[in-house]
């Protein structure tokens, strides 16, 4: 295997290209032809020993073509992610360059990482968007519903802090919510392109509302992120206890918490 062209940008866009060695290609394929072999169901020959030529002959090349990829390239993925000690968001994005049996394969992969940025002054911003919200409404944080003022605490996080996602994260979560209406649709039996219409819109432009949604939620999920990593607020092993996290999800319910605990700091300031 070899890789070139690897790009890793501020957003956390990586992309690069690799390379399968058509020898490493040819042993697989013949691996994969041997497994296609075993249930083949031809015409003349008892299951699984029909001639290799003719299991050839009577799959679909693109299938086989498939197979071999879903061997090769885990191990070669995996390969380059911990050479280049990256964490992926996102499963990679594979454009075939060459992608023939007689030659190497060329892949373009792109993924989404962790962007990187410097936070803002976030207590500041905070600070002064929830003292202009209590006195443009003339309220008090006792006063006002907890929702409301997260929503004035998301909002100062985000003016405060310049941050660029990658495409191909917003794309995905884009994709993930779409899915689940398009699943809570179909058990009403309507379509998203009924329920589009129902709310005024074009199909197009729920899309984009979506997509919107997507960055500006991931926005501000990675700021969090980092507000956490830089305050590291205390979370007893007793707190964690009472999430009743599954076995492993310890850290994940950790930083639950710990989210929670600097919100609650936020919205006091």
């Amino acid at each position: 295997m070899s890789t070139k062209a690897f790009d890793q940008k501020p957003d956390g866009t990586v992309t690069f290209t690799l390379t399968i060695p058509q020898g490493e290609i040819s042993t697989q394929y013949q691996s994969v032809l041997r497994e296609v072999q075993k249930t083949a169901e031809i015409k003349g020959f008892r299951r699984g020993h029909a001639p290799l030529k003719l299991v050839e002959s009577s799959s679909d090349p693109a299938k086989l073509q498939s197979h071999v990829l879903e061997h090769l390239l885990p191990k070669y993925y995996s390969d380059f992610l911990t050479t280049h000690k990256l964490s992926p968001l996102t499963d990679p994005q594979i454009i075939p360059v060459k992608y023939t049996l007689e030659a190497d394969w060329v892949l373009n992969i792109n993924l989404a990482t962790t962007p990187e940025f410097t936070l803002g002054d976030y207590s500041k911003a905070v600070k002064s968007a929830l003292a202009k919200h209590a006195k443009e409404h003339k309220t008090t944080a006792k006063e006002d519903h907890s929702d409301h003022l997260e929503a004035v605490v998301f909002d100062a996080l985000l003016d405060s802090t310049k941050i660029t996602v990658s495409p191909v994260l917003i794309d995905e979560e884009t994709k993930s919510a779409l899915n689940r209406l398009a699943t809570q649709l179909a058990q009403l039996k309507v379509s998203v392109a009924d329920y589009a219409k129902s709310v005024k819109k074009s199909t197009e432009e729920l899309v984009t509302e979506y997509k919107k949604t997507a960055e500006t939620n991931l926005k501000l999920e990675f700021i969090l992120q980092k507000i956490v990593q830089t305050e590291n607020p205390a979370i007893t092993d007793a707190e964690i206890a009472k999430l009743k996290p599954a076995k492993g999800q310890e850290m994940y319910a950790k930083y639950i918490l710990q989210k929670r605990a600097v919100l609650d700091k936020l919205l006091k300031l």
